[in-house]
């Protein structure tokens, strides 16, 4: 019976990492993703092409 327990508590943390997007190495992934946000903006015309060049340069 624990052992079930075990793998149900495994297989919730699995679906939710799946659905949340959490993987082992966030801090690689986060840099990428604050650059394409910004391409994004951009790209919607919501920030300028000063602001744009501002925003990459402290990112990269």
């Amino acid at each position: 019976m624990f052992g079930f327990l075990i793998i149900l508590l495994c297989f919730g943390a699995f679906l939710h990492c799946k659905h949340t997007g959490c993987h082992p190495f966030c801090s690689v992934n986060s840099h990428q993703n604050a650059l394409d946000i910004v391409r994004e903006r951009y790209a919607r015309g919501e920030i300028s092409s000063e602001e744009f060049n501002e925003r990459k340069k402290a990112l990269e």
